[in-house]
């Protein structure tokens, strides 16, 4: 019995390695799940949000967001985004999908994600927003839709001010296949001030989109 204990203990220390660490607040302490220390995961749960309010703009049906940016949400989107932890998109895409049902009733035709230039996503190897759109999908048992392409490689949205942003985007998404009439879900990892929302969403509607609603990890229009 003893040594069947230790052969489990040794499965589960494979699996869930004690000494890992926390992608929310980078301790060495280890997690049980979902990558995130108990601490951090408490912190986590109470920064849900659920359904939202879309950007500004006017484009966007609805909105839904796992979390408010910021502790634990922020480290998450960091790892998964700057530091290559691909695996976080699993947990994280499971959270979105939760936080998209408190939307629902919907009928959704496809999840569409942002896209990266092809330059940017060469450089880092993955469009961390595709990632998190094909853990929607699965969970949410819908077609992915590699709809939205872009055109141009802008700067990055954080180190702009608002003006900036909506100036950054423009004309920098094109269609890359078709909506014509179909309800989609625009999937990306934080909605800031909304204008990388805004302008895929204009792309898809002018491409013949029935409607647009918008899923995101994080939240960060509130300043958290």
């Amino acid at each position: 019995m003893e040594r069947l204990l230790r052969l489990v203990r040794g499965a589960l220390d494979v699996l869930y390695p004690k000494r890992a660490e926390c992608m929310g607040c980078g301790s060495r302490a280890g997690f049980d799940r979902d990558w995130l220390c108990e601490a951090c995961r408490r912190e986590l749960a109470s920064r849900w949000v659920g359904a939202g309010q879309p950007p500004r703009g006017g484009v966007i049906e609805g909105a839904a967001y796992g979390y408010r940016y910021g502790g634990p949400a922020a480290g998450m989107v960091r790892n998964l985004k700057y530091r290559g932890v691909r695996l976080l998109a699993e947990p994280m895409g499971r959270a979105m999908a939760s936080a998209f049902s408190a939307l629902q009733p919907l009928e959704i035709d496809g999840v569409v994600p942002v896209p990266m230039h092809p330059k940017r996503r060469r450089d880092r190897g993955y469009n961390h927003a595709a990632l998190l759109a094909a853990q929607v999908a699965g969970q949410l048992d819908l077609p992915l839709l590699d709809v939205l392409s872009r055109t141009r490689d802008t700067r990055q949205q954080a180190r702009l001010s608002d003006a900036e942003r909506m100036s950054n985007l423009e004309n920098a998404f094109a269609l890359a296949g078709e909506v014509a009439d179909k309800a989609l879900l625009l999937v990306d990892d934080v909605c800031t001030t909304g204008a990388t929302a805004n302008a895929c969403a204009k792309a898809l509607l002018d491409g013949g989109a029935r409607r647009v609603w918008l899923l995101c990890y994080a939240e960060a229009r509130n300043g958290t």
